[in-house]
């Protein structure tokens, strides 16, 4: 628990959550929690899973899981060091009321900050009064919008932009989308006055200004929440839900960055949209009939679908593929051959019958993106379209790195501002989500609150898969993950204060000795 303070090589590079500059403010701020380095740093993580193993809808549980993040960063992710605090039972999930459900939670974490636990402390013989700080919720974007209370599915969808969020709507495609990434440039780039390539408009507005703490606590301390169903959204341009129940905790608006947003899922999203669109896969292509009608409504004639008798043509555009190009991408990602763990057979998940692929996990499409998809594309595509998605691989590679340096983040965000313009340039207008747009924002994260690896949902993935493994009575779904969480940590405990005996009946790891102290 001291390895935060005592074990970590400081040289100035991010590689823990110490590193950053939201440690640095806490220990400021409050002198009296950061002069003892055994009091926790905690982040909270949720999501919703089906504990019957199967993907239908019909029921959802939601487990409530702290990561602690005083230990070096590969225990941090450790199924030992991730506690299941609370789960909230299905069918249905909680959505707006999630606050009723963490209540307790909220009450036990105020405690933990206002007066502590008496704790023992082997190392040294000692009691110590133990605090705790909530660092920070990590989620991906609906649980997102659940517990922060910021409303996602609107005109000002950007809960980091808020109300200086641009958005426009597409008519025919039915969704807004963000193409305001201009404003994050130089004041004298030369996209700037750029008109034909962004849809006949040139910006001269600087980029949004994030809201501190205090002024976003400013904002929503006066909100009345009304929970229940049926379910009351606010009126039009009200953007936010309710007064969310983290404010509650004294320290929550010194925080810099309060909710992070998840990047497993961000790459998730930008992987299918890109190769949906390369190879035009159905229900994943963001270049279709509506899209090409949305283009041709923003002066775009020369993308207008042509009607010829039943069928309806689009014109190429420079991110179009003829059959033997997808054919060329398919093949290479075919042939690729990987070491053992270090993903999925890349080479099952490729259809050369229906030139697609099929059954991506999120580790796969981080393997891809970052590693892989450079590679195929290499032959194939105009050269700048080629460029610009090679950049884009190269900005999620760099951010995943393990350890960062901090005089590099101010160039990285400038590459990936003008990565994303040109991406506005090629590619169809319905693109560019929300997701999309989320990009902009990952750097800022990582100067605030450290290296990505340790903020990505894949370890609290992983443990919620455990926990659905565990269900074993039907009935009682919840009942019985609680039950086998309870056995495995008492388990786990036992093994450590028996791990000195000799063992009766069991054979002896081949791995004794050689592990000691790992």
């Amino acid at each position: 628990m001291l390895w935060h303070d005592k074990g970590r090589k400081k040289d100035g590079k991010l590689r823990h959550v110490a590193d950053a500059p939201q440690w640095r403010t806490i220990d400021r701020d409050f002198p009296e929690f950061g002069s003892e380095p055994r009091n926790l740093r905690l982040g909270l993580c949720t999501d919703g899973i089906n504990p019957f193993g199967t993907l239908s809808t019909q029921h959802s549980t939601w487990p409530i899981m702290l990561i602690i993040y005083n230990v070096p960063p590969w225990l941090t992710t450790k199924s030992k060091y991730i506690l299941l605090t609370m789960l909230i039972s299905g069918p249905k999930q909680p959505g707006n009321d999630i606050d009723v459900y963490l209540e307790p939670l909220i009450e036990d974490l105020k405690m933990l900050w206002n007066v502590g636990v008496e704790v023992f402390d082997a190392a040294n013989g000692s009691k110590f009064q133990m605090r705790a700080i909530l660092y920070y919720t990590i989620n991906d974007f609906p649980a997102y919008g659940n517990l922060s209370g910021y409303r996602l599915k609107t005109d000002k969808g950007c809960p980091v932009c808020g109300d200086d969020t641009e958005s426009e709507w597409l008519e025919h495609s039915g969704k807004h989308v963000y193409m305001c990434h201009r404003r994050g440039l130089d004041p004298g780039h030369a996209y700037r006055k750029r008109k034909k390539a962004f849809y006949g408009k040139t910006e001269h507005r600087s980029a949004p200004l994030v809201l501190s703490g205090k002024e976003y606590h400013a904002r929503v301390k006066n909100i009345i929440t009304e929970f229940g169903k049926p379910y009351k959204p606010p009126p039009n341009g009200v953007y936010h839900t309710k007064k969310s129940i983290f404010w509650d905790l004294p320290y929550w608006e010194h925080l810099s960055v309060r909710h992070c947003i998840d990047v497993m899922h961000v790459e998730k999203n930008v992987f299918d949209s890109i190769i949906g669109t390369l190879l035009n896969m159905p229900n994943k292509t963001k270049d279709g009939v509506k899209a090409g009608h949305d283009m041709v409504a923003r002066d775009r004639s020369e993308v207008n679908p042509i009607q010829k008798g039943k069928r309806t043509y689009l014109p190429p555009i420079c991110t179009t593929l003829s059959r033997n190009e997808k054919k060329v991408l398919c093949e290479s990602l075919k042939g690729v051959k990987v070491p053992h763990g270090y993903s999925s057979n890349i080479s099952s998940l490729v259809s050369m019958k229906d030139l697609k692929l099929v059954g991506l996990k999120s580790h796969d499409c981080h393997v891809l993106l970052t590693q892989l998809l450079p590679i195929a594309i290499r032959s194939i595509l105009p050269k700048h379209v080629r460029q610009v998605i090679t950049k884009l691989c190269k900005f999620f590679s760099a951010i995943n790195a393990k350890d960062i340096d901090p005089d590099s983040l101010d160039d990285l965000q400038a590459d990936v501002v003008v990565t994303l313009c040109e991406l506005e340039m090629y590619f169809p207008i319905s693109f560019f989500d929300i997701m999309v747009h989320l990009i902009v924002h990952l750097v800022r994260e990582i100067k605030l609150c450290g290296p990505v690896f340790q903020r990505s949902m894949w370890s609290m993935e992983r443990e919620m898969g455990t926990y659905k493994r565990r269900m074993k009575n039907r009935y009682r779904p919840e009942g019985s993950i609680i039950e086998a969480t309870v056995a495995s940590k008492t388990l786990g405990f036992c093994q450590d204060y028996l791990n000195n005996m000799q063992p009766l009946g069991l054979p002896t790891s081949r791995h004794e000795g050689r592990l000691q102290d790992r």
